[in-house]
């Protein structure tokens, strides 16, 4: 499904949503098509003080998997950005927190919710609230403008999260606050299950899988990052749905149950540091700015190749990653290949190499050497130009596995996932405030994961 088309079902959704919530009608966030009892997704995330503090509308509307603006913590005189505002709940009540001398935006693409929302505005009498027209790829505020960034279950609808986060920490003040609700997945499950799920969810555009929700807030700068989970979703809340799709759901329900889960996203932007602070922290031990990663195995055609194009598709302007062989075969396995097909992840120009192309004196300097198999991280390695930080990261080989195509598939989509989860996991390292020791130490850890 393409940009454009993601972005016109949500239009139409919200402001199908708008529509009915000023006729009486009330919102869901699910994919089911009946709203007859208590929406698992949506229902209860407001007490009913906080329900008293709001026009009715703006509830009815709501849209939202959790409740950011009571998870955050708003103080008086803060400026506070809701990204994908809707009908104006969770901005209304965060400007009642943040009082006059503060300021709450809302921000949303679609007219009908902005007209519903500056009518739940004028019914409430509040006056240090705007809502603004446009997308959340695009925030239409200058940088360094807000205190706290918040949304509802809205980021995961995004085609491009990347840019939502870049955004959303580019118009943060230093020290300010990254605080969302958000649906997010955990570990491992078959890409068809986790398809239909996230459909039930109303997560048309796809959710993240929490490390690599993590490695995401991380390259677009954040730190202090935590995911708590607030409401896990079970089976038998979509029992009707997924049934409706074909799908044995008591087979099923052991890769579902505790993997889908609504979650309070929080990130810090770091405050700009001391400039004479900073020059006397640097030292010679310090890491460079930018990192060449390179991947090994044996025959560096399933598993160093699957990392390798990874990293390159995480598209992080930091990092780029690299693979070879010890004993390189010479072509690249069409099962590795198809597992980043499938992710939409970069194939060209994958091609089976050998690990001394990358010893030689004019091969780029790499500041990260990973082995991904066994055997490699055994044999003696060549002299790696500048010392870079190795570390092993075993993953079972999948071309070892025999069986029905079905097996072998789910082999290769197993290393790849795990591959997936400790590449999210490294990105998110602060690097540049690490010293060597510490990064070593870091990265041997992600071998465990």
């Amino acid at each position: 499904m393409g940009d454009a088309n993601i972005k016109d079902i949500v239009r139409e959704k919200y402001a199908s949503a708008a529509t009915r919530a000023t006729t009486g009608g009330s919102s869901c966030c699910g994919a089911s098509a009946s709203c007859g009892g208590p929406d698992p997704i949506s229902s209860n995330l407001y007490d009913a003080a906080q329900a008293g503090q709001i026009p009715e509308e703006a509830l009815l509307a709501s849209l939202g998997c959790g409740n950011p603006a009571a998870l955050a913590k708003l103080n008086a005189g803060e400026t506070v950005l809701d990204l994908g505002s809707g009908g104006g709940i969770d901005v209304l009540l965060s400007a009642r927190r943040v009082g006059p001398t503060g300021k709450a935006y809302g921000l949303d693409m679609t007219d009908e919710m902005l007209a519903l929302a500056n009518e739940n505005k004028r019914k409430s009498g509040l006056e240090n609230v705007e809502f603004l027209k446009g997308e959340i790829e695009k925030i239409p505020l200058p940088d360094s403008s807000v205190d706290v960034v918040i949304s509802n279950c809205v980021i995961n609808l995004s085609s491009d999260k990347a840019a939502v986060l870049r955004e959303a920490f580019r118009v943060l003040k230093p020290g300010g606050r990254f605080a969302v609700s958000d649906v997010v997945t955990r570990g491992e499950m078959p890409p068809e299950i986790r398809k239909n799920v996230l459909l039930w969810v109303g997560c048309i555009a796809g959710a993240l899988e929490e490390s690599e929700y993590r490695g995401s807030l991380a390259t677009a700068g954040f730190s202090n990052i935590d995911i708590e989970p607030t409401r896990v979703y079970k089976v038998e809340d979509a029992r009707e749905f997924l049934c409706g799709q074909g799908l044995d759901v008591d087979a099923i329900a052991p890769q579902i149950d505790g993997k889908f889960f609504s979650a309070f996203v929080r990130g810090v932007k770091p405050s700009i540091p001391n400039p004479a602070a900073a020059s006397s922290a640097v030292t010679e031990d310090a890491m460079p700015p930018h990192y060449n990663v390179l991947f090994l195995c044996t025959g560096n055609s399933a598993r160093s190749i699957m990392a390798e194009s990874i990293l390159n598709g995480k598209r992080n302007p930091s990092f780029t990653a690299f693979s070879a062989g010890s004993m390189p075969s010479g072509s690249v396995r069409a099962e590795a290949l198809h597992q980043l097909q499938v992710a939409n992840l970069p194939t060209a120009p994958a091609r089976s190499k050998s690990w001394n192309e990358f010893a030689s004196p004019d091969a780029p300097k790499m500041d990260f050497v990973f082995t991904v198999c066994d055997q490699a991280a055994r044999e003696p390695c060549p002299y790696w130009p500048g010392q870079p930080i190795t570390a092993h990261w075993g993953v079972p080989d999948p071309a070892s596995v025999t069986g029905t195509p079905a097996e072998i598939e789910c082999a290769y989509r197993d290393a790849f996932l795990t591959l997936n989860r400790r590449i999210g996991l490294f990105l998110s390292l602060p690097l540049a405030g690490l010293d060597s020791l510490t990064v070593k130490s870091e990265v041997d850890r992600i071998g465990h994961e």
